[in-house]
């Protein structure tokens, strides 16, 4: 039998909401009150922007930034210095290469397109030096898109020539906190900001961006008291988790029992059994177990989420 949400569960759903609403534009505070480490003596500052919502606190406004952006063109964007496409088009939808071909083409002869495969016909494309990039930096670490940029920005930055450029790199709209990005690409785009800071060139990051977190290195992690708070956390939402899913198909067949008694009884004749006084009893007992349903579920949704952010900041801070 299952159990509707009823106002008293509906609320709940609408509090969830307000809270995650809330840590979003706590983030959002945090990432406008972030520290530009400005180097004003930089011949070059270069501004490698994303498609995250965070993207639109990059600096379009300032001159001295280069812009360098990815993937489709989002609104905040009032200009690009240049803009990187390193997939193959043919690999993309029909629809979404489309859209990327007319946005390619409003972009104008200013904007520098940087492509793995060139394709004429939509603006100002140029070749990705991929062979040059490879050979000097290796593969293991080009795992997205923005590794391929960032490794592009540090070769124009130090050159193997030796002529090296005051410069710096910040990032804007990059988040690599979920999903295939974090499992794949972060370790790739660390190691190139890494790199950037061995050979002295600035790195600017959002406060509240992920990328700005160090993590603790193994094998140090097993002392740090947070992760071993999160880990006591996790393990009490785990076995919560493990009393609801046995606790809630016991209630729902209780329920199940305690109606089809109650229907049996409706059609009984008896002049020794008090069929009224029992049908009001197990209604009373079947709404008393309802109540207990609808909790455990709530109840089911939070220790599911609670866990799943454990998790998150688990894997977030090592």
């Amino acid at each position: 039998m299952i159990i509707t949400n009823d106002n008293k569960t509906r609320k709940w759903g609408l509090d969830a909401r307000k809270r995650i609403r809330r840590n979003v534009y706590m983030r959002e505070e945090a990432n406008r009150l972030h520290h530009v480490r400005e180097n004003k003596h930089a011949d070059r500052k270069i501004a490698l922007v994303g498609t995250a919502s965070s993207a639109s606190l990059a600096p379009f406004d300032d001159p001295s930034f280069e812009i360098w952006g990815v993937g489709g063109r989002q609104e905040w964007v009032t200009h690009a210095d240049r803009w990187y496409e390193v997939h193959r088009l043919a690999g993309n939808s029909e629809d979404w290469v489309d859209n990327w071909r007319k946005q390619a083409k409003s972009f104008g002869d200013k904007t520098e397109i940087y492509m793995h495969y060139p394709e004429e016909g939509f603006g100002n494309i140029v070749q990705y030096p991929a062979e040059r990039i490879m050979q000097r930096f290796g593969t293991h670490f080009l795992t997205s898109s923005f590794s391929w940029m960032m490794a592009h920005a540090i070769d124009e930055l130090r050159p193997e020539d030796g002529n090296s450029v005051s410069g710096e790199i910040g990032i804007w709209g990059v988040d690599m906190e979920a999903g295939a990005e974090y499992r794949s690409q972060r370790s790739g785009f660390h190691h190139f900001m890494e790199l950037a800071r061995f050979l002295n060139i600035g790195i600017v990051r959002l406060a509240a961006s992920g990328l700005s977190y160090e993590p603790i290195p193994y094998p140090m992690w097993q002392d740090d008291p947070l992760l071993n708070k999160l880990d006591k956390r996790q393990s009490y939402a785990k076995e919560r988790l493990m009393e609801l899913d046995r606790g809630i198909p016991i209630t729902q067949n209780m329920i199940a029992q305690n109606m089809a008694i109650q229907q049996e009884l409706s059609f009984m004749e008896s002049k020794e059994y008090d069929q009224i006084k029992r049908v009001k009893e197990l209604e009373k007992e079947t709404a008393s177990l309802s109540d207990t349903l609808k909790t455990m579920q709530e109840d089911l949704i939070h220790w599911d989420a609670v866990e799943d952010e454990q998790q998150f900041l688990r894997e977030y801070l090592t």
